[in-house]
């Protein structure tokens, strides 16, 4: 990694945290990523735009449904076309995921799909977390979001 490009990630950090006044590169300053259907924003676009710019990406979460990747299907098959790799975990916990979109994710390529089986390991699992690496960046979203059109689009995740 470049020294350029280790100062703008601490210009990124101390105006995020320390210093509002410090002139960041706001691809390099952390922030707050929710939904806000009055503002037109969704984690949703957060997620595609992230994908989108990545060359691998890995996502856990406890639930996906068709309403959650519907949206990102397209985005999901453009990187299979690039051979851009994923990995998604996530569990049969309250058996919520749809068998119907764990299927249609297992059918791209490039996206390699584990579950994690509470029953089995007698422990919950409610994890949500997303990573998009673009060569020696990573850029991590962690939070409330499942793979579900209300967690990306309008509930306050």
């Amino acid at each position: 990694m470049t020294e350029e490009r280790i100062q703008e990630i601490r210009d990124g950090f101390e105006a995020a945290y320390i210093d509002g006044n410090v002139v960041a590169n706001l691809a390099y300053k952390p922030g707050f990523v929710s939904n806000n259907p009055s503002e037109g924003k969704k984690v949703l676009s957060v997620i595609e735009d992230e994908l989108l710019k990545c060359d691998r990406f890995q996502i856990s979460v406890a639930f996906i449904t068709m309403g959650g990747i519907t949206p990102l299907l397209q985005t999901l098959k453009e990187l299979e076309n690039k051979g851009i790799p994923g990995e998604i975990l996530t569990t049969n916990y309250l058996d919520f995921s749809e068998p119907r979109a764990l299927e249609k994710l297992h059918e791209l390529k490039n996206i390699t799909i584990k579950m994690y089986d509470v029953q089995a390991a007698d422990n919950g699992f409610h994890t949500k977390g997303y990573i998009f690496r673009d060569k020696e960046i990573y850029r991590i979203i962690i939070g409330s979001s499942n793979i579900t059109a209300t967690a990306l689009t309008s509930n306050i995740d």
